[in-house]
């Protein structure tokens, strides 16, 4: 290939930049998640977790039992924010406030854990059927407030965390009673769940 020449004071084109390397990073993880949660009675919560304690024996989950005032059942996730969206929760304080309380049985006949979160839950399919109108009830006030609740439903309670995989299986029939539900904004990464507002109060 034959020498290119440049014309004297004509300086040669300078070589083309190389662009840095730049790691990918990672997404913060929101600092808030809002969502809309059933709760068990308080009586029937202590019996709860007196249960996760007989399944962590029996099942050796060494894992972490989630506290009686914790448990729940999650209806409607709200998304997750980077401040309190002030607004939206307010149309979801006087979404849930347009409902009625809830006062109906729940019936959880299974147990497993969640392969994605390492939740050792309860579960059922028949005797949550109150549950399941009850959160389209809610769903429908949340519609009209200008939210989009997703349609599927999975009722479960979560009862610890751990890393044993247990598989889903039939237990003897827990019964408890819906005693309220309310609005949580949970602080990512601090485990704390503020109660922004509840019914019945």
């Amino acid at each position: 290939m034959p020498e290119q020449l440049f014309l004297p004071g004509i300086d040669p084109p300078p070589p083309p930049l190389r662009r840095p390397r730049t790691k990918a990073r990672r997404k913060e993880p929101l600092s808030h998640a809002l969502f809309l949660a059933i709760f068990p009675s308080a009586e029937d919560a202590a019996s709860l977790a007196a249960l996760g304690a007989q399944f962590d024996e029996r099942h050796a989950l060494k894992g972490t039992p989630a506290e009686p005032h914790r448990l729940h059942v999650t209806l409607h996730d709200l998304g997750g924010y980077d401040t309190v969206p002030r607004k939206k929760v307010q149309a979801a304080l006087d979404a849930a406030a347009a409902v009625a309380p809830p006062s109906f049985e729940v019936v959880f006949d299974h147990a497993m854990t969640c392969a994605s979160s390492k939740a050792f839950v309860l579960c059922g399919q028949e005797g949550t059927d109150a549950l399941a109108d009850f959160r389209q009830h809610l769903g429908e006030a949340l519609a009209d407030a200008g939210f989009k609740p997703e349609r599927s439903f999975t009722p479960h309670m979560t009862l610890a965390y751990t890393r044993r995989k247990i598989g889903k299986h039939a237990i003897e029939p827990v019964r408890w009673t819906a005693g309220s539900f309310a609005l949580i904004d949970s602080h990512v990464g601090e485990g704390v769940h503020e109660v922004l507002g509840r019914w019945p109060a």
